[in-house]
């Protein structure tokens, strides 16, 4: 069975937000601030270095159209980080993934 990195690593584009939100990108971390910018850890580095801001519409949509591509499985794990990391599950889909409702609701 394929992982998620591994689901996501053979989709197009090959880097974009989503995989530097999971980790799989340009950096090892990011993190989502109270305000809801973005800061970013590279590998190597100790701390949240590098002020990523918001992502534009253009990359949100890029990111949406790569969760659609993504068996069930790894969109349900995936809208579960997002929801543990405090990440915007809007980025994901406009609406809300109905098995994370339930589970929570």
């Amino acid at each position: 069975m394929e992982t998620i990195k591994e689901e996501i690593l053979r989709l197009e584009p090959k880097i974009d937000l989503l995989h530097d939100l999971l980790g799989f990108g340009r950096f090892a971390e990011v993190t989502v601030t109270l305000d809801g910018f973005f800061l970013g850890r590279k590998h190597g580095d100790i701390g949240f270095n590098d002020f990523l801001g918001h992502p534009g519409e253009a990359a949100v949509k890029r990111t949406r159209r790569l969760f659609e591509n993504l068996s069930s499985e790894s969109r349900e794990k995936i809208m579960l980080i997002f929801i543990s990391k405090g990440f915007p599950t809007e980025f994901l889909q406009e609406h809300t993934y109905a098995a994370v409702n339930r589970k929570n609701g």
